[in-house]
């Protein structure tokens, strides 16, 4: 053999060991950047998670009752929905781990209000292969802000089947939350309709009957309402007696004792999510309505019914808060108290 073979020989040795060490060096600092990047991940979501708990709480209208014990002091329940679902997912609640801005900092000015922000980190990571490097631990941080959206567009599933009276344009400028609101002609006549407007039909425009203003009462009326599309009115005091006024009934008994009454005046602040009084409805104009009619969707309204209410006679207030089950809508959608869902806006 050749010395210049040799010589080829022991380079190519040289250079692949120098290759392989430099691989294997990249290889090992690319695990430890994939490892960080999966805690940030994992990070973002928490806080996500966190501040869309809390925007739903940001109106006022619910109690947040399941508060943790790190998190009771926090000074509302939008922050302490917060910080509960934070530590749910494994956040420290401490200030230099968590901290919680009503509404929060830094924000472009066009930024939807009310919001909450929540900024996380995460301390005291080890790396894994970045010791040899001198590093031991680093930092992930992040963070995210949710606003309490208004103006229900459209409710998908559990509209309960009743409606409020709100002329065109509908708007509750002299309904704020807390004040009362009455159901139908039979209950308030200061409009002119003739016949009993308390209840609905059917999406489809089927009459419920009693079977089906039962299934309706329980558990709200199914299909999807928008504000602008129809629904139709019935005749007839269906809930007055019979499986109806069972299920009225039934469901008005599963309300909870609040520490005040939520109907008072201003927007109540005890009522816990899920409260079965606590429903979303739709405005609409009954004025020159005779029979059954078809009804244009104004707006849908928060109303929380006194538990003590029979079918043929509702006591009831509006509401400001955010309603299950809800998509957003336009900017000409009136805002009556249902606010959709929270969305994050950073």
């Amino acid at each position: 053999m050749s010395l210049r073979k040799r010589y080829g020989k022991g380079q190519a040795v040289v250079m692949i060991t120098l290759v392989m060490g430099t691989l294997i060096g990249a290889m090992a600092l690319g695990t430890d950047v994939a490892v960080m990047y999966f805690n940030w991940v994992q990070l973002q979501k928490a806080a996500d998670a966190a501040a869309l708990a809390g925007a739903t709480y940001l109106d006022g209208g619910l109690q947040f009752t399941t508060a943790s014990a790190g998190c009771a002091g926090q000074s509302d329940y939008a922050k302490q929905a917060a910080c509960t679902y934070a530590e749910t997912n494994g956040l420290l609640t401490d200030s230099s781990s968590l901290t919680i801005n009503e509404p929060g900092t830094n924000l472009p000015a066009t930024a939807p209000t009310p919001n909450i922000q929540v900024v996380a980190t995460k301390s005291g990571l080890p790396y894994m292969f970045g010791r040899v490097l001198g590093l031991t631990t680093y930092s992930v941080s992040a963070q995210a802000t949710a606003n309490a959206s208004s103006s229900t567009g459209t409710v998908n599933q559990g509209l309960f089947p009743m409606a409020v009276q709100c002329a065109t344009p509908c708007s509750l400028s002299s309904l704020n939350p807390g004040s009362a609101v009455q159901f139908g002609v039979k209950f308030s006549p200061t409009f002119t309709a003739s016949g009993n407007w308390q209840w609905l039909q059917n999406s489809n425009g089927s009459n419920l009957g009693d079977s089906g203003l039962n299934a309706a009462i329980t558990n709200g009326m199914a299909g999807s309402f928008t504000v602008g599309g129809t629904i139709t009115s019935e005749t007839g005091n269906k809930g007055k007696a019979g499986p109806s006024a069972t299920a009225w009934t039934d469901r008005m008994s599963q309300c909870p004792s609040l520490s005040s009454d939520p109907c008072s005046g201003g927007n109540p602040s005890d009522i816990p999510a899920g409260d079965p009084c606590l429903v979303v409805v739709p405005a609409v104009n009954f004025n020159g309505c005779t029979g059954s009619c078809t009804l244009t969707i104004e707006g849908f309204a928060n109303v929380y019914i006194e538990p003590s209410s029979t079918t043929t006679n509702v006591t009831a207030c509006f509401v400001q808060t955010v309603t299950a089950n809800t998509i957003a809508g336009g900017p000409s959608t009136p805002d009556l108290g249902s606010n959709s869902q929270p969305v994050l806006i950073q």
